[in-house]
């Protein structure tokens, strides 16, 4: 009746060799330089929009300055005709 009323023994967990934890090590190392690798290119596409959009705002008056003779006398009105 012993068996009956008792709980089953857990059965112990089989070592672990060597050769897995070297290989589980190895995909926790790559996990970890994919993550970092991933986190830096965002950055880099977040830093670059950042840039594009720096450049539109401040860049655009003296680009469009700069090619003129008279840049502080506007456009010349023309008319067609």
């Amino acid at each position: 009746m012993g068996g009956i009323l008792s709980k089953p023994k857990m059965p112990a967990p089989e070592p672990i060799s060597q050769d897995v934890l070297d290989e589980q090590q190895r995909q926790k190392d790559e996990l970890a330089a994919e993550k970092a690798r991933t986190e830096q290119e965002r950055l880099d596409e977040m830093q670059g929009l950042q840039k594009r959009k720096r450049g539109q705002r401040y860049g655009g008056m003296r680009s469009l300055l700069a090619e003129r003779e008279d840049p502080e006398m506007g456009v010349k009105k023309t008319t067609l005709g």
